[in-house]
């Protein structure tokens, strides 16, 4: 087949005159964009020269008529996409996007293709090519395939300069809490204040983890997960503010808020934006969840800060133990549960682990401040008395049992209120 030599197409430059507009030296208007640059690779001259065609309106093409000068091409040019036929001599367009994607895994790659090789574009499809299309085609067709792939790999660059503006804001506050653990001087309120800020900050690491998974495994511009990871990350965020308030309400012994709330969804949501690390860790969670259960007045921050340092210290435990590794969670209505309150009737809260479970010496201390079963460097040895705290200003009860087979049951009573109690002094 005779081989052309590589074109580019630029667009034309106007030339200046003597007294033209372009001429003076008056601030200029808003440039106008510069065109998306699109490599086209095919050793056909005829398919190369039409697609070049359709497509130079609009956009800035570089063409290659085999896949060795298209790498060339590739590097000189770093265009925002590439086309090529599948069957060429040199390399073929599927060792192409092979080669292509070392250098640039996120530039949309489609594949040209006749019948004979449609199997092959397909397979291309599954390791990673944007889509394929096949010859003939419409002139339609082929432009709304360029739009779809660059509006993708727009997104796809939109979310990693996300990702990477949340990489800084998280360094920025993990270096925040370490100063605050440095200049903590106001005793054990100041170091449950840092404890509380280190759960979201978590959080945040979890998700900025599996933010990266998914840029990796999904098309960003369709992806309702990835969505819902950004918005997770927002409300931790939020979650961070509201933790704050509640150290300045101690501080200034105002009173905390109380509101009529579904325990469920207080669990559900701790659940979910925990499920990376859970994923991660590949602990299977089964959570038990009374449809029956009565809604009650709680301090919705704190009690969900309860769950989340117990769900937290579960995962901990789970990590290097064999799998499977398993957390029941579970609710239930416990009529008479709390006999010695004002109001007995109950609602229990149990998070069961397979883990290697607390010592019996060990369990009488667990809710002392500074005492912590992790190694050092791993826990501070407040979230658990944090807890305890946050139960008791809620009237409740929190106990923890161990099976000298393994395994750590904590359970969490907590009164079921008709009414909005008084504010906590």
């Amino acid at each position: 087949m005779a081989s052309a030599p590589a074109a580019t197409d630029t667009l034309p430059i106007p030339r200046k005159t003597p007294g033209s507009q372009a001429d003076q030296s008056q601030p200029s208007a808003t440039p106008p964009p510069v065109p998306r640059t699109i490599l086209i690779v095919d050793d056909d001259l005829g398919p190369r020269e039409a697609l070049r065609q359709i497509l130079t309106p609009t956009y800035r093409v570089v063409t290659a008529q085999n896949g060795q000068e298209a790498l060339e091409q590739f590097d000189a040019h770093r265009p925002d996409m590439v086309i090529s036929d599948i069957r060429m001599p040199v390399m073929s367009g599927t060792e192409l996007m092979t080669a292509l994607r070392r250098r640039a895994p996120d530039t949309p790659f489609v594949l040209l293709t006749g019948y004979a090789t449609i199997e092959s574009a397909q397979a291309a499809v599954r390791e990673g090519a944007f889509d394929y299309i096949s010859k003939p085609y419409h002139v339609r067709d082929i432009r709304n395939l360029v739009v779809r792939a660059l509006a993708q790999a727009d997104c796809r660059a939109e979310n990693r300069r996300s990702l990477a503006r949340m990489q800084a804001v998280n360094a920025l506050l993990e270096r925040e809490v370490r100063d605050l653990y440095q200049k903590a001087s106001l005793g054990e309120l100041s170091a449950e204040m840092v404890h509380d800020l280190n759960s979201p900050m978590s959080v945040l690491c979890g998700y900025i983890s599996l933010l990266e998974e998914t840029i990796g495994q999904e098309a960003m511009g369709s992806s309702s997960e990835s969505r819902e990871v950004l918005d997770t990350m927002k409300a931790q965020i939020e979650h961070c503010i509201a933790l704050t308030r509640r150290f300045l309400d101690y501080a200034r012994n105002t009173r905390q808020a109380w509101d009529r709330e579904d325990v469920n969804e207080v669990l559900r949501d701790t659940i979910f934006v925990l499920r990376g690390r859970m994923r991660s860790l590949r602990v299977n969670i089964v959570t038990a969840l009374a449809e029956d259960l009565p809604e009650t007045w709680i301090q919705p921050t704190p009690l969900q800060q309860v769950f989340f340092n117990l769900t937290t210290n579960a995962l901990d435990a789970l990590a290097d133990g064999p799998e499977p590794r398993c957390l029941y969670v579970s609710t239930r209505h416990c009529p008479g549960g709390i006999p010695a309150a004002p109001t007995p009737d109950a609602i229990e809260i149990t998070f069961e682990d397979n883990g290697p479970g607390v010592p019996d010496v060990l369990q009488e201390r667990v809710f002392t401040p500074f005492f912590s079963t992790k190694p050092p460097g791993k826990g501070t040895g407040l979230g658990l008395s944090i807890c305890r705290r946050i139960v008791q200003e809620h009237g409740g009860t929190i106990t923890l049992e161990s099976r000298p087979s393994g395994g750590a049951r904590f359970t969490v009573l907590i009164p079921v209120r008709h009414g909005r109690p008084a504010a906590t002094p």
